[in-house]
């Protein structure tokens, strides 16, 4: 490579050195020559700081000295840990959850380390958090609002999880029954991969990135509806055993989870994924935080949270179950430990009559407390609230967390309508 700045003394074309001095053109003395170049070699390395080795590099008969450069180590960046927001007075402080890091009192550690990624935006909202509903359709979302006096801010939507076509290319905004035209925001419900039908994947091949192109047409889905923003709620329900991305393989699951948000990342870079997980406890691991993707894969921590296993009869039952593991206040503490906000994408009173949580007792049924306790935590930390929305169930033989139907659960009703209308 050729270098610049390098003096020539000269070369004749047998390669001797040649010593020009005006017009005259004689040939020098070997002896004579030899003297010159010693001279020249010493005054240069007087010029050098003494016992200092440099390198040489030979440029058209020249000696150009190169200082040795030391390397800088990277110094890598340390995130402010937030503040823990208090729950409510007198509530229970949080269990640790398993991990190493270091986490403010009362809030959960964790073995991932905490990195600086910016925080994104909540859900766009009139009120003092965003709220919405789940719901399939605009009729359904439009019922709510009227129940509850207040326009929906967000709508949960569900894929359909038969096919790659029908989750990379979903029914939301086919027209404005289906949300077409929606001013709040989407919060898509996706699966990591078809849990039905000939294309039903697997964590084992969705963490060696078998999907990724498929993922990566969904966010050019997503930009082209003009949703890129979305909130996609990714995976969701991982610690439990219900659906067949449940995280029995946790490092597989970790990785598949990383190359989805990666790949949706790549052609929808605005859209804000959702790590959402249930509450109350872990079936596939000892606690959902041992889950954790890491802060550059995640900017919501979500928890869908009922009134069941265990229920909340009263205040201080709800303290409890809230700080306990996996519970509501274990995400929100961990959310504000990584500078993240937090979701509850699905949330409802359990109706005792068709609870999916067990036995008889199981779940707190007709409850206002629930009701009034859980708007007491958004209120205490709507800072970090990026959306919650209500699953307004009715199905035989589900949780039954129904509030429009006034046989279902008439005081939770009328709780929620008294709080959320104010």
């Amino acid at each position: 490579m050729r270098q610049r700045g390098l003096g020539r003394i000269g070369v004749s074309r047998r390669g001797r050195p040649l010593l020009r001095a005006g017009r005259a053109k004689r040939r020098v003395p070997p002896a004579i020559m030899v003297i010159f170049v010693v001279v020249l070699a010493v005054t240069a390395w007087e010029s050098t700081p003494a016992g200092s080795k440099r390198a040489t590099n030979t440029v058209s008969g020249g000696l150009s000295p190169v200082a040795p450069v030391a390397p800088v180590a990277p110094v890598a960046p340390v995130a402010p840990v937030a503040p823990v927001a208090p729950v409510a007075p007198g509530s229970a402080k949080a269990d640790p959850a398993p991990g190493t890091g270091t986490a403010a009192p009362g809030a959960p550690s964790s073995a991932v380390p905490v990195v600086s990624v910016p925080r994104v935006a909540p859900a766009i909202h009139s009120g003092r958090f965003a709220s919405g509903v789940a719901a399939g359709t605009l009729a359904e979302a439009n019922g709510w609002a009227a129940f509850r006096g207040r326009a929906n801010d967000v709508i949960v939507t569900y894929t359909d999880r038969s096919s790659w076509q029908t989750i990379t290319h979903p029914w939301m905004g086919t027209d404005r029954s289906h949300f077409a035209g929606f001013p709040g925001t989407w919060v898509i419900s996706q699966p990591l991969f078809p849990q039905s039908g000939p294309e039903t994947g697997n964590l084992t091949d969705c963490a060696a990135g078998a999907y990724d192109d498929h993922w990566r047409d969904f966010g050019r889905w997503l930009v082209a509806r003009g949703r890129g923003s979305s909130f996609i709620r990714l995976g969701w329900g991982f610690n439990g055993a219900r659906f067949p991305w449940a995280a029995f393989d946790p490092p597989s699951w970790i990785r598949c989870f990383r190359g989805v948000a990666s790949a949706i990342r790549r052609t929808a870079p605005q859209a804000r994924i959702d790590w959402n997980f249930d509450a109350h406890g872990s079936i596939a691991v000892g606690s959902a935080f041992d889950l954790y993707p890491g802060d550059a894969y995640v900017d919501v921590i979500g928890v869908d949270a009922y009134d069941q296993g265990p229920p909340s009869p009263d205040p201080a039952s709800f303290d409890t179950q809230c700080n306990g593991t996996d519970g509501l206040c274990q995400a929100i503490a961990f959310a504000r430990l990584h500078d993240k906000l937090f979701s509850v994408p699905e949330w409802g009173v359990a109706a005792r009559d068709g609870s999916r949580a067990g036995p008889s007792g199981a779940a707190g049924g007709d409850n206002p407390v629930f009701v009034a306790k859980m708007r007491e935590v958004f209120i205490a930390n709507a800072d970090v609230l990026a959306y919650e929305a209500y699953s307004n169930d009715d199905r035989p033989g589900d949780v039954r967390s129904a509030l429009i139907n006034p046989s279902v659960n008439p005081m939770a009703a009328r709780e929620y309508q008294q709080l959320w209308s104010s």
